[in-house]
């Protein structure tokens, strides 16, 4: 089973970089798609929630990251 980019995310709450922000973000908001692998669906998620430019540079890099473990 594919790790979603939730679970994968969460691993850095504790980080003090840009990622550990989205990731406690991520953690406080009961709506986020804990479930998504995909990043158009993650990417609307956030755009529908008026997320910061700097924020979505954020998840772009993070889900890059993501998709390369994943593809190891």
């Amino acid at each position: 089973m594919v790790k979603s980019f939730y679970s994968w995310l969460v691993q850095f709450h504790d980080d003090d970089t840009a990622i550990g922000d989205l990731a406690r973000d991520a953690r406080s908001d009961a709506d986020f798609p804990r479930r998504s692998i995909s990043y158009r669906h993650l990417k609307d998620y956030l755009e529908s929630k008026n997320a910061c430019d700097a924020a979505m540079d954020v998840f772009t890099d993070a889900f890059a990251q993501y998709k390369a473990t994943r593809a190891n």
